[in-house]
């Protein structure tokens, strides 16, 4: 499946009923392949927020399912999780009796959390919802599901291409995957959205020494607001590269060479020459790391202001061969010649160089 120009997959979580593993990123999902296998069972984190949207649920006409839309009205947080993000707990087995197109490996998948956000809002979850995983190259397993309140899709294998569409590489988590999940009841005023990881953290952390990751970002909801109505945007073309830090216990590093863009009338715009990237600073702790994340310019100085921006991440893998993040920022920036309140959210993987 080939995913479009955007790295964001604001787009895709916009108007699919199912998040789906071909958000935009500017790579490609490989054909399937027996790579991991059912069942699956692991824990990780992420960084949760309840938002203003319209919430819709309908029946899949393709696989006679349920599904559901969510659909962001106001670049705003009302309420966030506490710092450091909620504690994810996730599975999968096997489907005795799927439905008819309901995709390669057919699975009953579980996505709960006993966390609360800072006023109290838990999430629903979701449990044995019918949903496919998508296994390659060894990956640790992509989920794919949609229930008639909830959607979550991961990610863990990546096709990168240059800027002429050849392809370069296939990056794919062997011990880990992303995470972006959605939910609200049919007809409710808010949704609360996370984006986040799952995965067997390291056991045996580096103490000392640096480590480069080459990666890939799937976006989660990035909206800005154009007068009152929520426009998707993105991060345009870019490369992935964290750095770690094992004695400073630091991690650094993002997309960068990218644009900030937005599909308009099927063309694309570009929002504001001085972004070319997003940056995470960040303190490692155990095989954990938090700290922020900032849209910046090509000098990594950061380009406006916000009144939320968290990352947080986790390492996977024998030491530390793996990392994934997660992001949530909340600002005003120069977008399409104004300042506008924004909302950007969304996830790296990457694997040690």
């Amino acid at each position: 499946m080939n995913k479009s120009a955007l790295i964001s997959g604001a787009v895709v979580l916009a108007i699919l009923p199912v998040v789906s593993a071909c958000s935009p990123s500017g790579g490609t999902l490989a054909g399937p392949a027996a790579g991991g296998s059912l069942p699956i069972k692991a824990s990780g984190k992420a960084l949760a927020y309840r938002v203003n949207a319209t919430n819709t649920s309908s029946v899949s006409s393709y696989t006679n399912l349920p599904q559901s839309q969510h659909q962001i009205t106001q670049a705003r947080i009302l309420e966030k999780s506490a710092p450091g993000g909620i504690t994810i707990d996730g599975a999968a087995d096997v489907d005795p009796d799927p439905n008819t197109n309901q995709g390669n490996n057919p699975a009953l998948i579980t996505a709960t959390s006993t966390d609360q956000l800072e006023n109290g809002t838990t999430l629903v979850g979701m449990t044995d919802a019918k949903g496919s995983i998508y296994f390659d190259g060894g990956n640790f397993g992509d989920a794919q599901v949609s229930n008639e309140h909830a959607n979550l899709s991961s990610v863990g294998v990546y096709n990168r291409h240059d800027s002429n569409g050849k392809f370069v590489e296939q990056i794919v988590l062997k011990h880990g995957t992303t995470i972006r999940y959605q939910e609200g009841a049919d007809g409710a005023a808010t949704s609360v959205q996370a984006v986040g990881f799952i995965g067997n953290n390291t056991t045996n952390m580096p103490m000392s020494g640096q480590a480069t990751y080459r990666g890939f970002h799937e976006g989660g909801t990035s909206v800005y607001d154009d007068n009152g109505n929520m426009q998707n945007m993105g991060l345009n073309g870019g490369e992935v590269e964290l750095t770690a830090d094992f004695g400073a216990g630091t991690v650094k590093g993002g997309i960068k060479n990218g644009q900030l863009a937005a599909y308009k009338d099927s063309n694309m715009l570009m929002l504001n020459p001085n972004v070319t990237g997003l940056n995470i600073n960040a303190n490692i702790t155990g095989s954990d790391y938090t700290g922020t994340a900032q849209l910046v310019d090509s000098n990594n100085n950061p380009v406006g202001t916000s009144t939320y921006n968290e990352a947080i991440g986790s390492f996977f893998g024998d030491a530390a061969a793996e990392t994934a993040a997660a992001y949530v920022i909340e600002g005003n920036a120069e977008i399409d010649g104004q300042n506008r309140d924004y909302l950007m959210t969304g996830t790296f993987g990457a694997v040690k160089n």
